[in-house]
């Protein structure tokens, strides 16, 4: 699959137009994102993960203690948000304490 890793110049010559940030973009997001939490592809519990987007990009939140055990999923992510910025496009990672994850869970 082309989209699934490495670099985003590639994805943007072969497909999806501009910056702005259309279906195409947006799939391409979840398709690298995925790869990228799931990368040792076990049964592993998902971490909390909010995701937002606008015509800059995309934001994603996790906790920061999921970060903070998985630091080759974390400087994979770090890597990925230089990908996104090559193709004029943001992709920002925070963490979040497991106070601001709680209280986020409860208002889903």
């Amino acid at each position: 699959m082309l989209a699934h890793r490495g670099k985003l110049s590639k994805v943007q010559d072969a497909g999806p137009q501009g910056s702005d940030l259309g279906a195409d973009w947006k799939l391409v997001f979840a398709l690298r994102t995925a790869s990228l939490i799931l990368r040792s592809r076990t049964d592993a519990r998902l971490p909390f993960l909010r995701v937002a987007a606008d015509s800059g990009g995309f934001a994603i939140d996790l906790p920061q203690s999921w970060l903070d055990e998985n630091p080759l999923s974390a400087a994979a992510l770090e890597s990925e948000s230089d990908h996104w910025k090559s193709v004029g496009m943001k992709l920002e990672v925070s963490g979040l304490s497991d106070k601001r994850v709680s209280v986020l869970k409860q208002v889903r």
